[in-house]
C-alpha cells in the first residue's frame, strides 16, 4: 500500500493480466497523507484498448467498467478505434509531436528524456481545461469504475495519474514509483515492436530505448514545474484545470476509502 518498495510485487498486485493490453493497472491501494487509501477497482490506467483480444474482452467486461476516457489524438483513434464506447479527451491536441515522424534529432538517452520533459511541460501548459474535463468525469460515482488510457499508458495517462494521485494525497515518491511501473509492464514482444517503430523515424537505438521507458526524472521534472509554476497540484487543478471546490472534494469522496 504505500511506496512501491518492491516494484515487481507492486506491479503484480495492480496489473490486470490481458493477452493484448500489457499496461492495464489499478490505481487503488495507495496510502495518502490523510491516513486513508485510494480505492481499489475505481480508476484504472492503461495502454491502447484496441489491442484487447476476444478473450481479453470477456475479462474486461467482468471488471464492470462504466466509462472509458481515451486521451489519444484524432489520428490515433481513427487508425485504431476502441472496441467499446469511449469519450475522447485529447490531452496532446495542442502539442506538436514531430519526433514520431522524424526522430533524427534524438541521438542519445539525454536527448530523449529532455524531449519527454518538453512534451510533459507543454501538455501541462496547454491542456488544463482537458484535465478539468477528465477529473470532473472521474468525480461522478455513477460513472465508476473508469479507465483512462492513451497509446502506451505512459505519457498522457502518466501525467493524468500523477495529478490525480497527487490531489488524493499520495506522496511524491509513490507517484513517481507508480509512473515507473510502466517501464516494467512491457512484454518483450511489445518492447521490440515499439523500439523498431521509434528507430524507423531516425532515432538512435539508445534514444529510442530511453523514449520507450518511463524515466523517473521526466515525471519528477513535470511535478516540480507544477509546484513552481502553478503552486502545486491543487493550484493547477483550481487554476488551469478550472475545477471548483465541490468537484475536488467529490473526487476525494468517491476515490478514497
Amino acid at each position: 500500500m504505500g511506496r512501491c518498495d518492491d516494484p515487481a510485487a507492486e506491479l503484480a498486485k495492480r496489473r490486470i493480466p490481458f493477452e493484448g493490453v500489457v499496461n492495464f493497472r489499478d490505481l487503488g491501494g495507495y496510502a495518502t497523507a490523510s491516513g486513508r487509501a485510494t480505492r481499489w477497482r475505481r480508476v484504472f490506467r492503461s495502454d491502447a484498448l484496441y489491442r484487447l483480444s476476444p478473450h481479453d474482452l470477456v475479462r474486461y467486461e467482468a471488471l464492470g467498467i462504466r466509462a472509458v476516457y481515451d486521451l489519444r489524438s484524432d489520428d490515433e483513434r481513427a487508425r485504431h478505434p476502441n472496441p467499446m464506447a469511449s469519450r475522447q479527451i485529447a490531452l496532446e491536441s495542442r502539442v506538436p509531436r514531430g519526433e514520431f515522424t522524424d526522430g533524427s534529432a534524438l541521438r542519445d538517452a539525454k536527448d530523449a528524456e529532455d524531449r519527454l520533459c518538453e512534451v510533459y511541460l507543454a501538455v501541462l501548459a496547454t491542456a488544463g481545461p482537458l484535465f478539468g474535463q477528465l477529473f470532473s468525469a472521474l468525480s461522478d460515482e455513477g460513472a465508476l469504475p473508469a479507465v483512462m488510457h492513451c497509446a502506451g499508458g505512459k505519457d498522457r495517462t502518466g501525467l493524468a495519474a500523477a495529478l490525480l494521485l497527487g490531489w488524493l494525497g499520495v506522496d511524491r515518491e509513490t507517484v513517481l514509483a507508480d509512473y515507473e511501473l510502466t517501464g516494467r509492464s512491457q512484454t518483450a514482444e511489445r518492447h521490440q515492436e515499439i523500439l523498431e517503430r521509434f528507430v524507423s523515424t531516425g532515432m538512435t537505438q539508445e534514444a529510442a530505448l530511453a523514449f520507450l521507458e518511463a524515466p523517473r526524472r521526466v515525471m519528477a521534472s513535470a511535478l516540480e514545474a507544477v509546484e513552481k509554476d502553478y503552486g502545486g497540484v491543487e493550484g493547477y487543478l483550481r487554476g488551469p484545470a478550472g475545477l471548483p471546490e465541490v468537484t475536488l472534494g467529490q473526487l476525494r469522496r468517491v476515490l478514497l476509502d
